[in-house]
């Protein structure tokens, strides 16, 4: 039997009826209790699931070579300070989940510090892939230049891609400083939510899985789904220029990337964790519903990261002797 403090039973099933299953239908009594914690789960967990893990760690490790493999090429064959930054910062994020992933499948019970951590830095990805874009066409400066011949199309998902009424637009310096704002608010709050989170869940009024009217965690989730639709609009509509003016730098690469980071990050863990909630996973001790959710994300999370860092690899790798443009025309 699980101990006091780690029997935990899901709150929306009276503790009689927990009772009564464990009792005369042979549940196990860790399908209501907390995931082990990291020293005991090699103990707990059969010889295959720990080949799993070490295998899907193995991954994890090789996904950091690759990285830091093609981070010292950006260093030393992208000139322009501006975009080597960028690059680095921008190429690390399927690495960085993969990690942050792996650290949770060897610490169960860290799901909700593994979602807060690879939330923030895709927060901060939505503005790394905007610059990626930006600096591409060599600054703000030369982006204005580069398009202010074309009439651009901003009838783009997700927000406007049914609005053929909308008119087009010619860029200007003003419209782009727009962009950056709309596309900033998201690495902005994206981490702030998340900080004030973790003070709620300090209180125990923060609850990732909490599906209720009343639970702060969804409200505050609906609202950054708010913000993620709207920051994907500007991004949108610079890429769709971009594809066409930039395709040397393999922009379509590096923004189905991004693209696909996204839907793995939140579509893919949603319906894990919608699964979890309602039960469709079966138990299997150690892990009870919700955590087996969690590992099973985990586990195709970690696989579908590697994939993405070796394109990743492929799409930043290019040599570029372009001095570039300063920091201060960057920001005027």
């Amino acid at each position: 039997m699980a101990s006091s403090e780690e029997f935990k039973p899901d709150p929306r099933l009276p503790k009689q009826l927990v009772y009564f299953l464990m009792n005369n239908h042979s549940v196990p009594p860790s399908c209501f209790s907390l995931p082990p914690t990291a020293a005991r789960l090699p103990y707990l967990v059969d010889t295959m699931q720990l080949c799993i893990m070490a295998i899907l760690t193995i991954l994890s490790i090789i996904s950091i070579i690759v990285y830091v493999e093609d981070a010292v090429y950006i260093m030393r064959k992208v000139q322009c300070p501006m975009k080597k930054r960028t690059s680095l910062w921008s190429s690390a994020a399927p690495t960085v989940i993969s990690t942050i992933t792996c650290l949770g499948l060897w610490i169960p019970r860290s799901a909700m510090f593994v979602e807060i951590g690879i939330g923030t830095y895709f927060g901060v990805c939505f503005y790394l892939i905007l610059m990626v874009i930006i600096e591409g066409y060599g600054g703000k400066d030369a982006l204005v230049k580069k398009l202010e011949s074309t009439d651009v199309h901003i009838n783009t998902g997700p927000c406007c891609c049914c609005c053929c009424c909308l008119p087009r637009i010619k860029m200007t310096k003003r419209k782009v400083n727009v962009f950056i704002l709309v596309v900033f608010q998201m690495a902005f709050l994206k981490p702030l939510f998340n900080f004030i989170g973790l003070i709620l869940w300090s209180d125990g009024i923060y609850n990732i899985e909490d599906l209720s009217g009343v639970s702060i965690a969804l409200w505050m989730n609906v609202f950054l789904g708010f913000c993620t639709v709207l920051a994907l609009w500007p991004i949108g509509i610079l890429f769709r220029e971009a594809k066409v003016h930039l395709a040397e730098f393999n922009m379509g690469t590096k923004f189905a990337i991004f693209q696909t980071m996204l839907i793995l990050t939140s579509l893919q863990g949603s319906i894990f964790s919608i699964l979890g909630n309602t039960g469709v996973l079966p138990c299997v001790p150690p892990y009870a519903f919700k955590a087996r959710s969690h590992l099973m994300h985990y586990h195709l999370l970690i696989i579908e990261t590697f994939l993405l860092t070796i394109l990743a690899r492929n799409a930043y790798r290019r040599k570029d002797e372009e001095a570039g443009f300063t920091i201060k025309t960057q920001t005027a």
